[in-house]
């Protein structure tokens, strides 16, 4: 049996919420509500719940891709991302940043308060 292998981005995106050197790039804010409901992401997920997608997708395609910075800051707690380790469809490396990474914020409150959209955000980003 061969299994797909596990669709992620290899590299922290220019716009990635996680990089903690662009909390000023209105393109990686959310609004807080969206925060929300990303939260699950991290804190106590189940298996199958979401996971931190890559919001650039696959480039050139509409593939879903798993996001490089919360792969590394937070995956390794989702069951999901620890069964695809497990089954060879992720490489444990993957949880760990590479070369020359941009610095990542250390916690997902940090990641929140940095990048919560406020007034002007979202026409900045248009």
């Amino acid at each position: 049996m061969t299994l797909d292998a596990f669709p992620r981005r290899s590299f922290p995106c220019d716009e990635c919420p996680i990089r903690a050197d662009n909390a000023d790039n209105p393109k990686s804010k959310f609004p807080a509500g969206r925060w929300e409901a990303l939260s699950v992401s991290v804190n106590a997920p189940q298996f199958g719940e979401t996971m931190f997608g890559c919001h650039k997708g696959a480039p050139g395609t509409d593939e879903d891709l798993a996001c490089a910075g919360w792969l590394v800051q937070f995956g390794g707690g989702h069951p999901t991302v620890r069964l695809a380790v497990v089954t060879g469809r992720l490489p444990v490396e993957a949880l760990s940043p590479g070369a020359n990474w941009p610095p990542l914020h250390e916690s997902w409150a940090a990641v929140v308060e940095a990048q919560t959209s406020g007034p002007g955000d979202l026409e900045e980003a248009s």
